[in-house]
């Protein structure tokens, strides 16, 4: 009996373990870097769940058969006791007709009630088997996940005297990023919300070994954040752009098209002729200084999502070197499973919604947006014990009108 239940338990928990493995297992298939195929990760997986498994309900099984046996045992010892209690004469004429039969009997009831306990502990078993199998496949694809190294990204670019090598997550565009300023060109990303761009900025900066700056352009950012001021006293305040400009460094001009069109056309002479009239006078640029701007239009004016943007001059663009960024959905994915990695079958069912909801935004022409912020923060609320509807809730779906809910196939919760 217990051969037959550690065979059942193992059976049920392998299947299982192998299945969930396979079902959850994109993330494996999408990692060129991962030392196991997902085939075999699953199979190694639901052999070590089954055995572990089978080890464990095998032992609670012999607990109950050794107390079924022991109240079997203690009923045929008091039955036996009570037959010899009696007299030999009323043993004689009664032990095998009744006495006995009843012992007999009450041993039988005493098993049965063992086998039933037994039973229901199978199906106990069972249960458990599956819900455990399901739970360590789902740990062992995000670890392995989580585990996976990034691919090193290797550019080579002019003035360098070897290849510029990056490691962690980077979006497919990097590369492209690299080479154009390696060129020497100063580069405009232009992308949606939660991208990745300024991440970029920073990334390309640790590529090229350069101290990192960055401003945040808005309507009302005064030309003194950019070209410096004097002060009461006489004292000349330089700026981060300032210092990257004169001594080398890589500058961010982040939001470019929400900054004043008047302060934009101050840049031209600095990003054309390589020099820049600042508070205290001619400047001229150093040979490694980099720019890199951020926009989410094309410098055309507001639009149906980024209503607040506007529209740049020519002479402006015609500084950069665009660089179209969009979404990258497998590092979205990446990052966001990094973020969750003990929910990551709870993170890929949020990514999964998030991209059908992009999907049918953007197919509608919705003015809503479902950037990867939203899959990447929905994975930090679930790691931290939110569950899957108060992430989407809070996180992707907020704020949204009972139009947009209809148009998107959402609930009336959202989620």
């Amino acid at each position: 009996m217990r051969e037959r239940l550690r065979t059942e338990v193992r059976q049920i928990a392998g299947a299982m373990a192998f299945e969930t493995v396979m079902r959850y297992g994109d993330a494996l298939a999408r990692s060129p870097h991962a030392e196991r195929t997902m085939e075999t990760t699953a199979r190694r997986v639901a052999a070590e769940v089954a055995g572990t498994i089978a080890d464990e309900r095998v032992v609670q099984a012999d607990e109950i058969v050794r107390a079924a046996a022991s109240a079997a045992g203690d009923t045929a010892i008091r039955a036996a006791r009570k037959v010899a209690g009696k007299t030999a004469a009323t043993l004689a004429a009664e032990a095998e007709a009744t006495t006995l039969k009843k012992a007999h009997e009450a041993v039988e009831e005493e098993l049965k009630d063992a086998w039933e306990a037994l039973e229901e502990a199978r199906e106990e078993v069972t249960r458990s088997a599956v819900r455990f199998a399901r739970d360590e496949a789902v740990r062992a694809v995000a670890e392995t996940v989580a585990e996976t190294v990034p691919p090193i990204v290797e550019v080579r670019v002019a003035g360098a005297p070897g290849p510029v090598r990056v490691g962690g997550h980077t979006h497919t565009v990097f590369p492209d990023v690299l080479l154009a300023l390696g060129a020497g060109c100063q580069v405009l990303l232009v992308g949606p919300a939660g991208t990745g761009k300024s991440m970029m900025a920073r990334q390309a900066a640790e590529a090229f070994g350069q101290e990192f700056h960055a401003l945040s352009l808005g309507p009302t950012t005064p030309m003194s954040k950019i070209f410096g001021y004097y002060d009461a006293h006489g004292r000349y305040h330089a700026t981060p752009f300032r210092r990257a400009f004169e001594h080398g460094g890589l500058m961010l001009l982040d939001e470019l098209d929400s900054g004043h069109p008047g302060l934009l056309a101050e840049l031209n002479q600095a990003l054309s002729i390589g020099s820049c009239a600042f508070a205290d006078g001619m400047v001229a640029a150093h040979r490694d200084f980099h720019l890199i701007a951020t926009a989410n239009t094309y410098g055309t004016g507001g639009d149906r999502r980024y209503v607040g943007r506007q529209a740049l001059d020519a002479a402006t663009l015609d500084r950069f070197i665009v660089i179209d960024v969009p979404v990258d959905e497998e590092l979205e994915e990446r990052i966001a499973l990094a973020h969750a990695p003990a929910r990551a079958e709870d993170a890929l069912r949020v990514i999964e919604e998030v991209r059908r909801l992009r999907a049918t935004a953007a197919e509608k022409r919705l003015p809503v947006m479902f950037s990867p912020r939203a899959s990447i923060d929905a994975a930090k609320l679930l790691q931290a014990g939110a569950s899957v509807e108060q992430a989407v809730r809070w996180r992707v779906v907020r704020g949204m009108s009972a139009a947009h809910r209809s148009a998107l196939g959402l609930a009336g919760g959202g989620a």
